[in-house]
C-alpha cells in the first residue's frame, strides 16, 4: 500500500492496522507538525467519528477508513464556502464509483454517498480556525467495501450497503482507495470552482423529491430539493412556495412517508 500511496502528491503517510479513530489520530498528528494533505489511513477503527457524534465502525480488511490534513493557503478557502468541503469528498466518492465502476452512485446531503439509494460511504469534515482564518481541516472518508463491512448494530436513518453487495463483486481497497485520493486531490485544487457545485447537483440524491429536514429537535422543514447553492447550502423549496437555503451541520434528509 505505501508503495502505490507515495506515487500521489500527498504529504506524509501515516499508517496504522487498529485505531481508534483516523480523525482524532489526525488532530494529534497537527500538532506533531504533520504537513499539508498528509494521509491517516487504517485498516481497523474502533471508535470511529460521524456526523453529529455518531460512531463509524471500519471492520479489518473489510471497509476504507482514512483522513486528509488540509492547510488551506490565504484565500484559499473562505468561510463562507466551508460547506464545499463534504461535497467536494463526497464528490470524489460518488465519482469514482460511477465512473471507474459504473456505480449509479448519488451523493445524500450534505455528506454521505448512496448507491441505490443505500449508503455506501459517509464524511466527516472538522474544521479548526485560528482567528478569523480556516488554520487547519480534516477530512475523514469511511466507506463500505467489501461485505461485512455494514455494520448490523447501529441504526442508520438510511438503510446501509456494501459496494460488494451493490456489485456483485469485490474490491480492491487499495484501487478504490488511490482513485478517490487522485479525484479528491483534483477537486481540492478546484475548491473554488463553479464546476464544483455543478457537479455536486448532477450527483444529488432525491433532486424534485419530497422529503423532511431534521434536527436533533425533530422535523424542521419538508419540501422539495431543488438544488445546492454556490457554499454549499441545499436549496429547498418549502411547502408555501418558498426556496430556503439549509448549512451543512445542521439537519440530516429523511424521506417523507409516502403511505
Amino acid at each position: 500500500w505505501k508503495k502505490r500511496l507515495e506515487e500521489l502528491p500527498l504529504g506524509n503517510l501515516y499508517l496504522y492496522q487498529e485505531i481508534g479513530s483516523t480523525n482524532l489520530e489526525a488532530e494529534a498528528l497537527v500538532l506533531k507538525d504533520a504537513p499539508h494533505l498528509s494521509l491517516v489511513l487504517a485498516d481497523s477503527q474502533i471508535t470511529g467519528k460521524g456526523r453529529q457524534g455518531r460512531t463509524w465502525v471500519t471492520r479489518a480488511g473489510k471497509a476504507l477508513a482514512f483522513s486528509l490534513i488540509l492547510f488551506p493557503k490565504s484565500g484559499q478557502l473562505e468561510p463562507a464556502s466551508l460547506g464545499r468541503l463534504s461535497g467536494l469528498a463526497a464528490l470524489a466518492v460518488a465519482e469514482t464509483l460511477q465512473d471507474k465502476f459504473g456505480l449509479p452512485a448519488q451523493i445524500k446531503w450534505p455528506n454521505d454517498v448512496l448507491v441505490s439509494r443505500k449508503k455506501v460511504a459517509g464524511v466527516l469534515v472538522d474544521v479548526h480556525w485560528q482567528g478569523d482564518r480556516v488554520q487547519h481541516v480534516v477530512l475523514g472518508v469511511g466507506i463500505n467495501v467489501n461485505q461485512g463491512s455494514v455494520p448490523d448494530q447501529i441504526p442508520l436513518n438510511f438503510p446501509a450497503t456494501s459496494l460488494e453487495e451493490a456489485a456483485g463483486s469485490k474490491f480492491s481497497r487499495l484501487d478504490l482507495l488511490v482513485q478517490i485520493l487522485e479525484s479528491l486531490l483534483r477537486w481540492y485544487s478546484k475548491i473554488q470552482d463553479p464546476a464544483l457545485i455543478q457537479s455536486w447537483n448532477a450527483y444529488l440524491a432525491f433532486k424534485n423529491e419530497q422529503v423532511k429536514l431534521t434536527n436533533e429537535k425533530g422535523v424542521i422543514d419538508q419540501g422539495i430539493i431543488t438544488g445546492i447553492a454556490e457554499d454549499g447550502s441545499l436549496i429547498l423549496l418549502s411547502t408555501e412556495g418558498q426556496e430556503r437555503l439549509y448549512h451543512s451541520g445542521e439537519i440530516q434528509l429523511r424521506l417523507v412517508d409516502r403511505s
